[in-house]
């Protein structure tokens, strides 16, 4: 798979996992080298796909398993 595939996004599992590490969107959002508005986009379900790239950058941030948040 390459870093602009877009994969599905677990918007729901996301925000847990994010406010599980006492994180807001704009400090994970800087961490993932994104905007805060399309994570809050991703966590909503408004915009449900996300590259590798940026589904793997959340999940490094996150320290998870980019699995965890990827829907198959």
């Amino acid at each position: 798979m390459k870093r602009h595939d877009l994969v599905w996004v677990n918007g729901a599992e996301l925000r847990a996992l994010r406010l599980g590490m006492g994180l807001r969107q704009a400090d994970l959002a800087v961490l993932a080298g994104i905007d805060t508005s399309y994570l809050s986009m991703l966590e909503t379900g408004r915009r449900p796909r996300a590259s590798v790239g940026v589904a793997t950058g959340l999940a490094r941030a996150l320290a998870v398993d980019p699995t965890s948040i990827i829907v198959s």
